[in-house]
């Protein structure tokens, strides 16, 4: 359990804190599914603009994702470069030992 947002904990390992890898893994995998969400509710709509139900679960998932959209999409570099990052990490960790 954490104190730490998302966000927080993603700017911890990059700064180098430590940060639990369970931790690490959940702020990840909250950013990839509220964006799963919205692009499949986003793709139920393009299918279909006319039906009103599929355009008002997309804009009631938008508002509550708002937030982790917010930060998914400023953090889309950090998502990507995580592999790397975890790589020198361990390779420090390694080194240091």
């Amino acid at each position: 359990m954490t104190d730490l947002t998302p966000r927080q904990a993603i700017y911890a390992f990059l700064g180098s804190d430590h940060v639990e890898p369970a931790v690490l893994r959940a702020a990840v995998a909250q950013y990839v599914c509220a964006y799963d969400s919205i692009t499949d509710l986003a793709s139920d709509v393009a299918d279909d603009p006319k039906c009103q139900s599929s355009v008002e679960e997309l804009a009631s998932e938008i508002l509550m994702q708002q937030m982790a959209l917010e930060e998914y999409l400023v953090l889309t570099q950090v998502s990507t470069a995580l592999p790397d990052l975890v790589r020198s990490r361990r390779a420090i960790a390694r080194s240091a030992s």
